[in-house]
């Protein structure tokens, strides 16, 4: 497998730009400039390109249509079988990824090189089709419409399939200031303004006040407490994962707060989400917002949900897949009224 890594920012769908200018995906992640060599997108050399001679001279005449400097096109790859996350997308065109070499003697970037995979660009002749667009949208709905991001092209070289590495971070339309700009750092924490936990308020502050003394705990502070206590409950879980023998977890919560699921680990070449829930309590309950009660749903054999109870005094963890949560006993906090027309 070569895997190949590309910029965050690079290639998104379903993403809302929510700002006032600028902020578009840059559909290309830097090769090589100057003495400069992204090691590991290097290996895009490595890979077949896929693509009959007298196909290739029009795709590259086409990408150089309409080129307002001086360029050239080394390499053009095109894929006709391709997945995403591990799951195959049949009937589809092909993708195409090309490198664009700066090659002005007067530019000051002349030999740059550059991996370009524009989801605008379409190309069709009597031997291909390519549709990028009609790709990532294949993809969006094998997705369920949420909004992604792909952090990696993945080259199976002995099944010729290009697997795209896509993160799932927020519903459909989710602004893009929530994705990126308030893309968080280890130890950074949720901005209370997104908060989930305040219909959790009459369940739990009694246990918290019991742990955390009568003084301590109160409206002004819960905020900050369950904050807190979700860090510890996902440290918890972490390690109980580990204890297992399971490797290569990513802490989502780290990276996009406002992500649908907490914990990302991969099992048999799919991705499984983990949902993490906490109460003071030592009661089997927890509270769930719509959308990651839909996430569930939608995802029904990827997602486990893990709670952990007694959180400020001897915390322990339940297990839950989907089909449990379905099971247990429910209660609607609140509802939403619009009126239409």
């Amino acid at each position: 497998m070569i895997r190949l890594p590309i910029d965050t920012k690079s290639l998104y769908f379903n993403i809302k730009n929510d700002n006032q200018s600028g902020h578009t995906a840059t559909v290309a992640t830097p090769l090589k400039q100057g003495k400069a060599v992204h090691d590991e997108l290097a290996q895009i050399y490595e890979l077949p390109e896929n693509v009959e001679s007298r196909s290739r001279e029009g795709i590259i005449a086409k990408i150089l249509k309409n080129s307002r400097a001086e360029a050239v096109i080394p390499y053009v790859y095109v894929f006709n079988k391709i997945s995403v996350n591990g799951e195959i997308i049949e009937d589809i065109p092909s993708f195409c990824i090309y490198v664009r070499e700066e090659t002005a003697k007067n530019n000051v970037h002349c030999g740059r090189q550059k991996v370009h995979y524009p989801p605008s660009f379409r190309y069709e002749d009597d031997y291909i089709e390519i549709n990028n667009r009609e790709v990532m949208r294949a993809m969006s709905e094998r997705l369920k419409s949420y909004a992604f991001l792909i952090e990696a092209f993945e080259y199976d070289v002995e099944e010729r399939l290009l697997n795209f590495d896509a993160l799932i971070v927020g519903e459909k339309d989710v602004p893009y200031s929530k994705v990126f700009l308030n893309k968080k750092g280890v130890g950074n924490k949720f901005t209370a303004a997104f908060s989930e936990s305040a219909d959790s308020y009459d369940t739990e502050i009694i246990a918290l006040r019991e742990h955390l003394g009568y003084e301590n705990v109160g409206p002004d502070n819960y905020e900050e407490i369950q904050r807190n206590n979700k860090e510890l409950a996902i440290d918890f879980t972490l390690r109980d994962l580990q204890q297992k023998g399971i490797e290569g977890i990513r802490r989502l919560s780290n990276e996009y707060p406002y992500s649908l699921y907490d914990l990302e680990i991969s099992k048999n070449g799919r991705k499984q989400y983990i949902i993490v829930r906490n109460t003071a309590t030592k009661l089997k309950y927890f509270t769930m917002p719509f959308n990651k009660i839909k996430f569930c749903m939608d995802f029904y054999d990827n997602v486990s949900v893990a709670l952990v109870r007694d959180i400020t005094g001897t915390p322990c963890i339940e297990w839950y897949s989907v089909s449990d949560i379905n099971n247990m006993n429910k209660s609607i906090n609140s509802i939403t009224y619009e009126k239409r027309g």
